[in-house]
This record gives C-alpha cells, structure tokens and sequence, in this order.
C-alpha cells in the first residue's frame, strides 16, 4: 500500500524548568517574557502548532485508510512517531500533558502499548532510514500540491513541513533535504493548512474523496 509521509520539522516542543509556572511545555502565552533571553526565540513556544497540524493530520481520511505515516521532529533534534491509531485531546491543556509525557518518558502512554514514541534520537538517523525529505520550503521550486503528493506517494519519500511560528529553517534541516518546493506562489502558510492541502491531494490521489 501507498503511504505519504510526513514530518513535522523544528516543532516548538520543548518541557519547561519546573520553576516555570503555567503548565509542562514552553508556552509563548505565559512564558514570552522568559523566552526573551533564549536563542532562537522566535522559533519557541508554540506547542499549539503541532496540536492543530496533527489533529488535521490524524483525523483525516488517508490516516483512516491506514496510507498515512506521521513524525514529529523537535527542536532539540529528536523524531518521534505517532501512531495513526492515536486520538489526541482535543483540549489544548491535556494536549500538553500528554507531549511533556511524551518528551519526558519517550513513550505514551508509559506502560503497555505506545501510540506515540522516540523514534529517533536525530533528523540524522530518519533520514538513514527513510531517505532525505522532500521539503516544503517558501524559497523552493514551484510545485502544485498534487504534484508533490503524486511523487511523496510514488518514491516513498517524507514531506517535510515546517512547524515553528517564525524563520527558516535550520541549516542542517536543509541538508537533509533531496527536493525543496514551494506552494501557493511562496506565499507563507500555516502548517495546518500545508498539511491539509497536501493530505487531500494525496487522498484525491488515492480515490479516497
């Protein structure tokens, strides 16, 4: 069978020091103050992202059709798996709870069968096994996202979509890159939106309307 993969890259994941108040993750909302002395700030925080893009991702179609393969790659370098058979909290809050277990445990839940584990401990070792990405990138080749769907499908290769709030993506992230495409003219998307578009091309694709 068919799969697109995809990889969420430099997600803003990261646990906050238990002095922190407002919950387990570095949350811009509560934390921008804090934030203020890190590097790379402007890539910080925003767990949000990664909630959003991967309820579009797990509920869809081609995830229920089993043709739909998801990673979840951190700042701190890791990659982490998500099952298909995972049904995130809709909630924000508990959403949270469950990431700072994820980072904090490699696994959730903790005990039995996991839905979610590290995978990886580097982009690095991804690539070595899953080939280099084709990236989504706004200063990359123009392509439509059928076009990158239809070649995600057919070679087997992961899609990269950035999932940080500001700037570019990371040199070495770029390295891992095979092919660099850019959609709706390079305009800048929200992940969450790449996501879907790029998950209806593929079921579109897939005879899965």
């Amino acid at each position: 069978m068919k799969k697109l993969k995809v990889i969420l890259l430099e997600s803003p994941l990261e646990l906050a020091p238990p002095s922190w108040p407002y919950g387990p993750l570095i949350d811009k909302r509560y934390h921008y103050h804090k934030l203020s002395a890190f590097t790379r700030k402007w890539k910080r925080g925003r767990p949000d992202i990664v909630h959003t893009t991967l309820l579009v991702l797990l509920d869809s179609l081609l995830n229920a059709n089993g043709s739909l393969e998801v990673y979840v790659h951190t700042l701190d370098g890791k990659v982490y798996y998500v099952s298909p058979e995972e049904r995130l909290p809709k909630h924000y809050d508990a959403f949270k709870q469950i990431m700072a277990q994820l980072l904090q445990r490699g696994k959730v839940p903790p005990e039995g069968e996991p839905l979610m584990w590290l995978a990886y401990e580097s982009l690095s070792d991804f690539v070595k096994e899953h080939g280099k990405i084709i990236l989504l990138w706004e200063k990359g080749e123009p392509r439509r996202f059928k076009e990158i769907a239809s070649e995600a499908l057919e070679t087997g290769a992961p899609v990269g979509i950035g999932a940080f709030p500001r700037g570019d993506f990371e040199k070495s992230t770029l390295r891992k890159s095979a092919k660099r495409y850019s959609v709706f003219g390079g305009r800048p998307l929200k992940a969450w939106t790449v996501a879907y578009k790029l998950v209806c091309a593929a079921e579109e694709l897939l005879g899965l309307e």
